[in-house]
């Protein structure tokens, strides 16, 4: 893909992110690896005022700015994952009530729907990010793992494309608020840590064949 495109689906997912409740204006961001670049929202620019043209662009070796307004504060972060996580194509952040909720808590939540072990990972682990340890605490946290819940703000969600880390966060979602639910009222069942990494790994395996299964050529007839 070429940057002019990442730019416009970088635009359009952020769009869809707010109105499926994901984010808020203020709090939404994302970003996309292009190469040894990345793509950022930037800085003080709502998710409803983004533009193509008016991304951030950054170095990963370096962090240093490269095309664009002024990235999101949370960028370090960001590259950070792409630089440990090859497989990470796409980061989001999002904050609905649910995730919000499970990062104020501080507790690891583990997975009760399928989905979740399958998207996600064996849980969903809380991870500060304090200025003097840097991402390192996130990053470790999320090893392993397609999200990450950061105290008190949320989760940070990735996967390989964008469509992808959009169904990380909303699996997330669904989760946290069964496990909310169970806490409160009783009646979930948790998923075991091996059960929860056959299917993780069993799901991998399955999108990773898929992806690379040559696609269908049409009749010439």
């Amino acid at each position: 893909m070429t940057m002019t495109s990442v730019s416009r689906t970088l635009c359009e997912n952020a769009l869809a992110l707010l109105s499926e409740g994901l984010c808020t204006d203020t709090s939404g961001c994302l970003s996309a690896r292009m190469g040894h670049r990345l793509v950022i929202t930037p800085e003080d620019t709502g998710i409803s005022e983004l533009s193509p043209d008016g991304l951030a662009v950054v170095d990963l070796a370096t962090g240093a700015p490269l095309a664009g307004p002024r990235p999101d504060r949370r960028f370090p972060l960001h590259a950070a994952l792409y630089k440990k996580r090859k497989d990470l194509g796409v980061l989001v952040h999002a904050d609905p009530l649910s995730i919000l909720t499970a990062s104020k808590a501080g507790r690891e939540v583990p997975p009760l729907l399928d989905d979740m072990a399958q998207l996600v990972g064996v849980s969903a682990k809380v991870a500060r990010s304090w200025p003097c340890r840097g991402t390192a605490p996130v990053v470790a946290a999320m090893k392993g793992r397609n999200a990450v819940l950061l105290k008190d703000s949320g989760a940070l969600c990735g996967a390989g494309t964008f469509d992808d880390a959009r169904a990380v966060a909303q699996v997330l979602e669904k989760n946290c608020k069964a496990a909310i639910e169970a806490t409160f009222l009783g009646g979930g069942i948790r998923i075991n840590r091996g059960e929860a990494l056959l299917m993780r790994t069993v799901y991998r395996l399955a999108y990773a064949k898929k992806r690379t299964q040559p696609a269908p050529r049409a009749d010439r007839g």
